[in-house]
């Protein structure tokens, strides 16, 4: 389990590099704030607001933009190079901002790393006026044609197999769950809309350079000694197969979810 502490250091630690590795946030934020239609002058609030891929897109409709994030160097930055955002290191969970202060409430690939959705959704609820919109975007797991990364990952990093979650612990947050959640909330009408990203890598060693920031920086030094070689070789392998079989391309997936404060 990561931990807060650890999370916001590996975010301030990307604050240079996040929009490059995650090249597909910038696209989604448009769609998200696209999807929820904010008029202009509307008092929008971005939770884990990152390097501002919700918040430019708002501000670029014309809405009054605060911006919170658990990386201060990301708010830092987002401050620094779009000072019309209201950017500072905030608790999702405990806001600080007065019941009402907003019509809108965004969140862009939050709630699935999240502890606590539904308590992050009472305070979402709280802070947004009456007939206030909320918009969130929820990534959609599909291992695709990386099927054969993922029977090299057990292979290598879960040699007896997956382990099973414990029975009271809840799976990854589906968009059907979170719908339920929404209503569970107190919201209104929600409504939902699936986005695709697919993305081209140029060659196996791409696709490296794509994985290591993502888990594999730290997982490959705790192997055996030899075995991170191996892992290497065989990874290069399988990525060189994808690519003679149709090319190396991620493909990104989405929900976009909207609801209204009744």
């Amino acid at each position: 389990m990561v931990t807060a502490a650890q999370a916001k250091a590996k975010y301030d630690q990307l604050v240079d590099r996040y929009e490059d590795i995650f090249f597909y946030v910038s696209d989604v934020g448009r769609d998200l704030v696209e999807f929820a239609n904010p008029a202009p002058g509307s008092r929008l609030l971005d939770v884990g607001a990152g390097r501002g891929a919700v918040a430019r897109a708002a501000l670029a409709k014309g809405c009054a933009v605060t911006a919170i994030d658990a990386s201060p160097l990301m708010m830092r930055r987002l401050a620094d190079e779009h000072p019309e955002i209201s950017a500072s290191e905030g608790d999702l969970y405990r806001t600080g901002f007065a019941d009402g202060a907003f019509d809108l409430v965004t969140a862009g690939f939050v709630m699935q790393v999240l502890d606590d959705p539904a308590a992050a959704l009472a305070e979402f609820r709280r802070v947004l006026a009456p007939g206030g919109t909320i918009a969130l975007s929820l990534e959609r797991q599909s291992v695709g044609r990386l099927a054969w990364f993922q029977d090299l990952s057990l292979e290598f990093f879960a040699p007896g197999g997956a382990a099973e979650p414990p029975p009271d612990q809840p799976g990854p947050l589906t968009h059907d769950r979170l719908d339920e959640l929404l209503v569970e909330a107190g919201f209104a009408h929600p409504v939902r809309e699936a986005v695709e990203i697919p993305t081209p890598l140029a060659d196996p060693p791409a696709l490296w350079d794509w994985m290591m920031p993502r888990g594999l920086a730290e997982m490959i030094p705790a192997l055996p000694p030899g075995r991170g070689e191996e892992f290497h070789r065989r990874f290069l392998e399988g990525a060189q197969r994808m690519h003679d079989d149709g090319g190396i391309v991620l493909e990104f997936a989405a929900t976009l979810h909207r609801a209204y404060y009744r």
